[in-house]
């Protein structure tokens, strides 16, 4: 599946939305040494075959995807990265990786304006229910007052998507090698792409639609 052509319509995410994700990745290189901030974690809301009412919540851990004009050239230096470092030393890989980031995450127009990705295995219950309901929501829940005011102030955002599973093609291949790039070769999973429909900030009980 081509990020050139999906096959899924999707809506450009707020631009305040994926500003926020591309500070907040820069920080945690800077402050966290790449360990995962919250705001990275939305909780994916999907309906579950088997379940009669409501819907089931899954956690994840999301990633950016590089703009279409930089996609096969990342996943080349993702790739590169892992087999020149990863001889050395998982130490060594990880450190390599970390520097490599804190330049990789500096603009959002570097990044595909409509999507966010994960990588599951391909048996676990969210990829099931994806794939007989494509239909989600990602919550976004953060109040880290403890952070930056940009990074850790209130918000609620909850981004309605429609989910594409892959399991070859570039998009799989750039996430694929991201991901290998820290933890080390992961068979047997998927990529998973929410395709942005539209966006709401629930703040406070409230509704309110955020634009493009």
């Amino acid at each position: 599946m081509s990020n050139r052509t999906p096959s899924i319509r999707s809506q450009p995410l707020p631009k305040e939305f994926l500003d926020w994700q591309v500070v907040l990745r820069h920080h945690t290189m800077v402050a966290r040494n790449g360990a995962p901030h919250i705001g990275v974690v939305p909780t994916v809301m999907v309906k579950h075959p088997g379940v009669q009412l409501g819907v089931a919540s899954h956690s994840i851990v999301c990633g950016l995807l590089p703009a279409d004009r930089l996609l096969e050239a990342k996943t080349r230096e993702f790739r590169t990265l892992y087999e020149t470092y990863s001889p050395k030393g998982a130490r060594q890989l990880y450190d390599q990786g970390i520097e490599y980031l804190l330049d990789y995450y500096q603009s959002s127009s570097d990044f595909d304006p409509s999507s966010v990705t994960t990588l599951l295995p391909e048996d676990a219950d969210l990829v099931k229910a994806l794939r007989a309901d494509p239909s989600c929501a990602l919550v976004f829940n953060v109040f880290e007052p403890s952070e930056p005011r940009e990074i850790g102030s209130p918000r609620c955002t909850q981004v309605e998507a429609r989910a594409e599973v892959l399991s070859s093609g570039p998009v799989y291949d750039n996430v694929w090698w991201h991901n290998t790039l820290f933890h080390g070769p992961a068979d047997e999973h998927v990529v998973i792409r929410f395709h942005h429909q539209r966006s709401w900030d629930t703040r406070f009980g409230g509704l309110q639609a955020l634009g493009a």
